[in-house]
């Protein structure tokens, strides 16, 4: 019953916010998570079930952690608006790689909400206010690292992250972000939990196990793919986008969940091990 009004509150107040864009969409989200629980190792698994129980305590109750994973969209704009800026880093359009000190520098970016749901993860709970944390911080991890492996929350500060640029996608109106976010993974009918199978037979190319590479990856991806149209000349205001521009990018698409559900259980994993994985190292002036 607490699913099914979680579900209803979140559904009912998504209709009246304006024009905004949810990254990977519900359907992204849900299969990044639901593949990450499947390569999960048993002591993870424990660890995992434990947190989700927890969640009892946070708004909308305990919920799975494919659904889990949708909540810090519906937080930031309600009762944890300080981590709005969590779910995505801008950086110059000239940049080639991410700058924490330049990019956040006022600590409100997705590198430090990925820093700060591993640190609380990784920490002790002693009383009710830190189990709740905990509980909310494997929400945040899973959904920030969906985030980081979509091109477009690495994006250019001048556009937003592909936001103001307004494209027609298959005729329709929209902008580059939300092309990226959802509407080319409709069009290849990617569904939440249909698609599991699929995914899983993907193998997964691993070539960075530091977090701080996977923001850098995300960048080069978005110079390369994301703003860049099929003739090779930068995506701008008004351009017609379809088939192939989606057919360019279905492997980048699959790739980048795959990756993020790779990754995000390995992170999980490691934490249940009694291990301390970094977003990013802090290093004295």
């Amino acid at each position: 019953m607490k699913r099914t009004t979680y579900c209803y509150l979140f559904c009912s107040y998504l209709l009246f916010v304006p024009t905004l864009s949810f990254a990977w969409g519900w359907d992204g989200h849900k299969l990044i998570c639901a593949l990450a629980e499947t390569q999960l190792t048993d002591s993870a698994r424990k660890m995992v079930d434990q947190l989700l129980a927890d969640g009892e305590e946070l708004s909308g109750g305990a919920v799975d952690f494919p659904i889990s994973c949708l909540w810090p969209d519906d937080v930031r704009y309600e009762d944890r608006k300080g981590t709005y800026e969590h779910h995505f880093i801008n950086v110059p359009d000239d940049a080639v790689t991410v700058d924490y000190e330049r990019d956040c520098a006022a600590l409100t970016c997705t590198a430090t909400g990925v820093q700060q749901a591993l640190t609380y993860l990784g920490s002790e709970t002693d009383g009710k206010r830190e189990v709740a944390r905990r509980a909310a911080a494997l929400r945040f991890l899973g959904h920030y690292i969906g985030d980081v492996h979509q091109p477009m929350h690495v994006g250019n500060s001048s556009d937003w992250g592909g936001n103001k640029i307004k494209v027609t996608w298959y005729g329709k109106d929209s902008n580059l972000h939300k092309v990226w976010d959802y509407e080319m993974l409709e069009k290849m009918n990617v569904r939440y939990p249909s698609s599991l199978p699929f995914l899983q037979s993907i193998p997964v190319e691993q070539n960075s196990q530091r977090v701080a590479e996977w923001f850098n990856e995300s960048l080069k991806l978005g110079r390369s793919n994301a703003y860049a149209n099929v003739d090779g000349e930068l995506v701008k205001n008004g351009d017609q986008l379809g088939i192939a521009y989606l057919n360019r990018n279905k492997p980048v698409l699959l790739q980048r969940l795959t990756l993020a559900a790779h990754r995000l259980a390995n992170l999980l994993n490691a934490i249940a091990a009694g291990e301390q994985p970094r977003a990013f190292t802090l290093t004295p002036n």
